[in-house]
């Protein structure tokens, strides 16, 4: 899904990561400083018992100093909820009261027609690796069977043959 430009700055700027963190962590009231925006508490990603994970409100980032674990309120709903980076963008709006853009008619046109295009290709490798187990193909085996390579590095780089004929865009038009 395309997003607008500025989306995602917006959705940032109205939105608080101590809010969005807030949710999943006790805050350590010695180390933090809430009117500076300066938080500490022990990490959501990892066993411990100090305040090694900071958020700085004002940056909008985080950053634990134990697991190294860093990034953005967006960021943050991804890895604790495992969710995926638009699922995260519609969890953080929906905090932030934002509405989720529509879809670009455009963009989506364009994935539908990379969504084929894969598709098709995925066609043609199918044909082609198939191919390779025909008669016509022996030569082909014997030079990779030569070379050293077997039937798991077939199978591993999916390697095919490409006989004469135009066969493919047969197959394909079928």
């Amino acid at each position: 899904m395309s997003l607008p430009p500025g989306f995602l700055d917006e959705l940032r700027s109205r939105i608080s990561l101590t809010q969005v963190v807030g949710r999943k962590v006790m805050w350590d009231a010695r180390k933090s400083n809430q009117a500076k925006g300066d938080m500490w508490a022990p990490c959501p990603f990892h066993q411990e018992k100090s305040a090694s994970f900071h958020v700085d409100d004002r940056k909008g980032f985080y950053y634990c100093f134990g697991c190294h674990a860093k990034g953005d309120a967006i960021g943050f709903v991804k890895e604790t909820e495992n969710v995926d980076f638009i699922e995260a963008i519609r969890i953080v709006a929906g905090e932030a009261g934002m509405q989720m853009p529509e879809r670009d008619p455009r963009a989506q046109r364009q994935a539908d027609r990379r969504s084929q295009l894969a598709e098709v290709m995925e066609q043609a490798v199918q044909w082609f690796r198939l191919q390779l187990r025909t008669t016509a193909a022996e030569p082909a085996r014997a030079y990779l069977d030569g070379r050293g390579l077997g039937a798991k590095a077939l199978e591993k780089w999916e390697i095919g043959y490409a006989p004469d004929g135009g066969g493919l865009f047969r197959h394909l038009c079928d």
